[in-house]
């Protein structure tokens, strides 16, 4: 499940920001699921590399949240999406 969520959300972002004509220049997904007396959920870390701005860099985190896997996973288990602390060339 979690490489299939993994693939899924790094595919959808990288042809969004070649769509948008921005330069992403690698995009890494890191993945945990996590299980404790508060039920299951899946910590997703997205890291962004290349020169995008502040607001280019959200709207990654943002459509991340939207990707068909998510959004079937999302049905029954939570995630939780942030970023990773911006990585400059």
């Amino acid at each position: 499940m979690l490489s299939g969520l993994g693939a899924c959300t790094a595919a959808t972002l990288k042809m969004y920001a070649e769509h948008k004509g921005w330069p992403l220049d690698a995009l890494d997904v890191d993945l945990v699921l996590l299980r404790d007396d508060g039920g299951d959920r899946i910590e997703r870390t997205l890291h962004v590399h290349g020169a995008l701005d502040d607001a280019q860099r959200a709207k990654l985190a943002d459509v991340a949240e939207r990707t068909p896997v998510t959004l079937a996973i999302k049905s029954g288990l939570a995630i939780d999406t942030r970023l990773a602390a911006e990585e400059r060339p």
